[in-house]
């Protein structure tokens, strides 16, 4: 039943929050959630901490993934790493639509990722998308991600920037909402 709702929410079909399916949903939200409280009040680096953040990741975390606590994941198991990358701290994953991170990203601190979205007639139906972040992409501080976006490799996103739209490749988008300001020379 888990793995029905979450290719649900992965398409993007509606989802009712009050429906039966939907309860795989909140079993996974509370246990990440159990699980973060503890990771985020652990002394990093230690093995207590490391094993936390496997516990989150159920395993699938590759040792390239680094990052500094605290983190809010709401469903780690919707999350994809290609490769190494770095999160910097008050980093914030609504991630029920599934994000992807490729290979040497870099995520600035007070970064936020939101793959979902609420019908405007009926707030308790779901519709998700999901955010793919290409490689060498620069998150800078306090940029906010939404449903949706896809962003080209080696891209960089300025800090503060509302990200609405994909970005393209080699390009640097700043502003709210976020537009390409220029190309990044080869």
């Amino acid at each position: 039943m888990m793995d029905l709702v979450f290719d649900r929410l992965r398409s993007g079909a509606p989802v009712d929050m009050r429906s039966k399916e939907y309860q795989a949903a909140i079993a996974e939200l509370q246990r990440a959630d159990r699980v973060l409280f503890h990771l985020n009040h652990t002394e990093p680096r230690t093995k207590e901490w490391l094993d936390l953040r496997q516990e989150l990741f159920q395993g699938t975390l590759p040792d390239g993934v680094n990052f500094l606590t605290p983190v809010q994941i709401d469903f780690p198991m919707q999350m994809r790493f290609e490769g190494s990358c770095f999160i910097n701290h008050h980093f914030t994953a609504m991630s029920i639509g599934s994000i992807t991170i490729g290979n040497g990203v870099q995520i600035g601190p007070n970064v936020t990722i939101a793959t979902d979205n609420h019908d405007l007639k009926d707030r308790m139906v779901l519709s998700c998308k999901p955010v793919v972040i290409k490689d060498n992409v620069w998150i800078g501080a306090c940029v906010t991600i939404m449903p949706g976006v896809t962003i080209g490799e080696n891209a960089v996103i300025g800090g503060g920037a509302v990200v609405t739209k994909d970005v393209p490749a080699n390009t640097i988008a700043a502003g709210v909402p976020a537009k390409v300001i220029r190309e990044i020379g080869q």
